[in-house]
């Protein structure tokens, strides 16, 4: 497996993935194809020069993405967001999503944050697992955060790691 660095050609791509993934599994991720389809493609190109968006990728084949945003502010700018984190189910027990967060780390060590952030569904045991495997800990959880398209709400769980 390797790990590359994804650049704006590479948006139309991780666009698609990311759509598969939202299809395949809506009820673990708080955003939704129609929110890409939103934002638009030319601000996910700006976003993919901006942020640390890494692919793991075997064979040619992505395996495993996520994110890191600096979040921005004077007083808040040593904070990191980890984000878009997703493994193809074929790639889930491989280790994949864990380079992933390594590499997400060793990005937000390099630029100076202190700490990061993210968020997932509470009701998410197995990405939970994963993220507190790397230190990261459950802080809150806000209440009824994501409606859900059956019209059902489910909590969103907020973890930390300081660096």
């Amino acid at each position: 497996m390797d790990i590359v660095r994804l650049t704006p050609d590479d948006t139309l791509r991780f666009l698609a993935l990311r759509q598969i993934m939202f299809d395949a599994e809506a009820m673990s991720f708080r955003g939704a194809g129609a929110d890409d389809d939103a934002i638009g493609v030319a601000a996910w190109r700006e976003r993919l020069a901006r942020d640390h968006v890494y692919a793991v990728v075997q064979g040619g084949e992505w395996l495993a993405v996520g994110g890191l945003t600096r979040i921005i502010g004077q007083k808040l700018d040593h904070k990191g967001l980890v984000w878009g984190m997703y493994a193809v189910p074929a790639a889930r027990g491989t280790g994949a999503a864990a380079r992933i967060l390594e590499q997400l780390e060793a990005a937000a060590r390099e630029i100076g944050l202190r700490q990061l952030q993210l968020t997932l569904m509470a009701d998410n045991p197995r990405a939970q697992t994963l993220y507190e495997r790397h230190g990261y800990v459950l802080y809150a959880k806000e209440p009824d955060s994501v409606r859900r398209a059956d019209g059902s709400y489910v909590d969103e769980a907020l973890m930390w790691k300081r660096l």
